[in-house]
């Protein structure tokens, strides 16, 4: 059955979402998010319903900016390894060492379209 997660997600980034440039959210492994599943339901910030299409999972932020194209994760930046120290300014080393999963998201059934 399809779970919902409430999730806070930075202004920017939000705002990035919001706006369709960010279509994939990384978080790190914590086990709430490990459980996550394609068709379960974000909540990003109590009030924006995402839904999640797809879920990969990478051992380090490296793995992940080579497996993902690093403008659907953080859209102002283009290179592999800006998005790397990206992640790494959000997250330390302990927290990388869970994991990272990169959750690719559209609005949710009934909501708003991406603003332009």
């Amino acid at each position: 059955m399809p779970r919902t997660k409430a999730l806070w997600i930075r202004d920017d980034y939000l705002e990035q979402i919001l706006g369709g440039r960010k279509t994939v959210e990384v978080q790190v492994a914590y086990p709430n998010i490990a459980r996550l599943e394609p068709g379960d339901t974000l909540l990003l910030n109590e009030r924006h319903r995402y839904t999640i299409t797809d879920v990969r999972c990478c051992p380090t932020f490296e793995a992940l900016a080579a497996a993902e194209n690093p403008a659907s994760i953080a859209p102002d930046l283009s290179h592999p390894d800006d998005l790397v120290r990206a992640c790494r300014a959000l997250y330390p080393p302990e927290k990388e060492a869970l994991g990272v999963v990169a959750l690719k998201i559209m609005p949710a059934k009934g909501t708003s379209p991406p603003i332009s």
